[in-house]
């Protein structure tokens, strides 16, 4: 299955989804007035009906006045022989992001460290931790770092993320995240390339979410 093919059919897919995305924003609303901490967040589990792929709708809400307007993230998680990927669908650009099998195993060696969580649930540990990503286009100092950690590949931008650096190639409007390396793994002559794009990271993320 091609990137582009995954695309097209997590779209359509997506689109049988709208009944019960409406019922759990019903049920968020609930619960997000009834809270008493800020951001609210809540994850349901949703599965379409033909294709059977599960998707991951997650409800936030940074304050109790969004309530009936809640940031809405959506990501699907599905099965090939050689591994589990993940992608989250940006609807109204069309966009995708597609994480294969061997981002989520440098995931798990480099930032989890932990052999016993299942693939699902380290998934699921990834999401729950995202808060998007502040990209910028690959260059020579760029490349050389990804070089140091991950065999030859092709790779045209690099972005920092809550958790770490993620590497990946752009094709149209599919992002495909093929790796991560966290901030301790770089080399002190290597941290202020990446001090700029971690700032606008924050800096990105105060402008959207509030954060402080």
């Amino acid at each position: 299955m091609t990137v582009q093919e995954i695309h097209k059919e997590l779209f359509e897919d997506v689109k049988n989804l709208r009944n019960k995305l409406d019922y759990y924003h019903k049920e968020f609303r609930k619960q997000v007035l009834k809270a008493s901490r800020y951001p609210f967040t809540r994850s349901y589990d949703c599965k379409t009906k033909g294709k059977k792929n599960l998707f991951v709708a997650t409800f936030t809400a940074m304050k109790r006045s969004d309530w009936e307007s809640p940031i809405l993230d959506v990501y699907g998680i599905y099965a090939r022989p050689e591994g589990s990927y993940a992608a989250p669908l940006t609807i109204d650009q069309n966009m995708i992001s597609i994480y294969p099998p061997h981002f989520f195993k440098r995931y798990r060696e480099r930032i989890v460290k932990d052999e016993t969580i299942s693939t699902t649930d380290l998934i699921r540990c990834y999401f729950k931790n995202d808060w998007g990503f502040m990209g910028a286009v690959v260059n020579e100092d760029f490349e050389s770092v990804y070089h140091c950690f991950e065999d030859d590949d092709k790779v045209s931008f690099v972005a920092a993320s809550s958790e770490g650096y993620c590497f990946g190639e752009r094709q149209g409007n599919i992002h495909i995240v093929k790796t991560i390396i966290s901030e301790d793994m770089l080399f002190e002559n290597q941290k202020p390339l990446f001090s700029k794009l971690k700032q606008a990271f924050i800096e990105a993320n105060k402008e959207r979410y509030g954060w402080k």
